[in-house]
């Protein structure tokens, strides 16, 4: 059964300045303008790979997309398309589960507009670029504040996504550690073993404990 799954119902999001009290909105910053993959070494040093999609009959490629932070795109679920493709393709052209969508049919911007191509009823195959993320664990010692907003759809999104850092803990992590650094639109999968849902994973990060232990899905810039 094929149709695209990124057609949900949308959502007022959440903003938690996690060292603050009160929410707040803010302004994402924009995602890639232009293509990220002009060639087989860029591709590689941004962990992308290339997959290419039938359409259904409905004239959409069969794809569970969560879309809750409006720059990029990210696979949500499992789809039997999905299944299909990883069957019959090489372990490291296999989609998964917050592989970062960049570009569709050659065309990289902004998440919003390429689900809204993805959305749209065609002919012919769909070629895609995803990104494949890293796991990387800070371990972050209080006190001070940790410097970041984090974002969150409820009820529709995966994981909180990093949408500010300022000054504070994970700045210093980040110029201490710049191999294992995070950035804004990094997903946040657990912090001190809390995981699910999103707003309890934020609402730890305000916790004062001496120590924080923050899982993040990383995404090369």
């Amino acid at each position: 059964m094929f149709g695209c799954c990124c057609t949900e119902k949308e959502e007022a999001f959440d903003s938690l300045a996690v060292d603050e009290k009160d929410s707040k909105l803010v302004k994402s910053a924009p995602a890639l303008s232009k293509s990220a993959t002009a060639d087989s070494a860029a591709m590689d040093q941004k962990n992308c790979y290339m997959v290419t999609l039938p359409r259904g009959p409905d004239g959409k490629p069969d794809l569970g997309v969560e879309k809750s932070d409006a720059d990029y795109l990210m696979i949500k679920k499992m789809t039997p398309g999905v299944a299909a493709w990883n069957e019959l393709n090489p372990a490291s052209h296999h989609i998964g589960v917050f592989d970062r969508i960049v570009e569709v049919n050659g065309q990289a911007g902004l998440g919003k507009d390429m689900g809204r191509a993805l959305e749209t009823p065609s002919t012919g195959d769909v070629t895609l670029v995803l990104q494949r993320p890293s796991t990387r664990v800070l371990t972050l010692k209080r006190p001070g504040k940790l410097g970041i907003i984090a974002n969150y759809m409820p009820n529709y999104s995966l994981k909180p996504w990093i949408d500010t850092v300022a000054e504070g803990l994970v700045a210093d992590w980040n110029k201490a550690n710049p191999d294992s650094c995070i950035r804004e639109h990094d997903r946040i999968m657990s912090v001190n073993g809390v995981s699910h849902p999103p707003e309890e994973v934020v609402l730890q990060m305000r916790k004062q404990d001496d120590t924080l232990e923050i899982v993040v899905m990383h995404y090369v810039p």
